[in-house]
């Protein structure tokens, strides 16, 4: 009766401490008995908190990995059609020479072609299913400093889908979001990726630079 009196009371303040102890259970004939709760405490008395930190940090690197992630997905194009493909695309409706692709916010690329009537289009493309729509023109093709501009967009060695595929090249991971021919001085493609680095692709000898 003893025997049972000391266990029970044992077992009872193990369930109320929760603590890590080895509890010794006596009787009258038998020698003492052992029995360890399985928990281990540190030397203030508490638990070891050190592999809930390590499951923690983990679990924020996973978390930031899928923020990076949604972040690129959201910089992406929705559809599959690519700056380079919308670029094709809105050739194949006004044949010219293409003078920049940007995306907009509203799941399209926008682009600007320097049409063989030495005028610029506008036009659209879908990025879901690459529908290509005329949305204006420019009438006015007499300046000066437009003409300069027409004809180092002419001259480039380096077209768009060209510094499109340099950068690409350059960066494989990246998915380009606008390509911008620039001719003030510098006769150079302007290329911003989706994670916002901005490069240089020179328009003679397509060489790929950071901005």
């Amino acid at each position: 009766m003893k025997r049972k009196l000391v266990i029970a009371t044992l077992t009872a303040a193990v369930l109320v401490g929760g603590g890590a102890y080895t509890a010794v259970a006596v009787s009258g004939d038998d020698a003492p008995r052992t029995a360890s709760t399985g928990a281990v405490a540190d030397e203030d008395g508490g638990r070891d908190d050190d592999r809930g930190d390590d499951r923690d940090d983990a679990r924020d690197d996973r978390d930031n990995a899928r923020d990076d992630r949604d972040d690129r997905d959201r910089a992406a194009p929705a559809g599959g059609v690519t700056a380079a493909q919308a670029a094709a695309a809105a050739l194949g409706k006004t044949p010219g020479t293409v003078e920049s692709v940007d995306l907009d916010d509203d799941g399209h690329w926008e682009v600007e072609v320097l049409g063989r009537d030495d005028r610029e289009h506008e036009l659209t493309v879908d990025t879901s299913d690459g529908t290509v729509r005329v949305t204006g023109k420019d009438d006015d093709s007499d300046d000066s400093d437009d003409a300069g501009d027409r004809k180092a967009l002419r001259d480039a060695r380096t077209d768009a889908g060209e510094a499109i595929a340099a950068a690409l090249k350059a960066h494989p991971d990246a998915k380009v979001t606008s390509v911008d021919f620039d001719d003030d001085g510098a006769d150079h493609w302007e290329v911003e990726l989706h994670d916002d680095r901005e490069l240089h692709v020179d328009a003679r000898t397509a060489a790929v630079s950071a901005d």
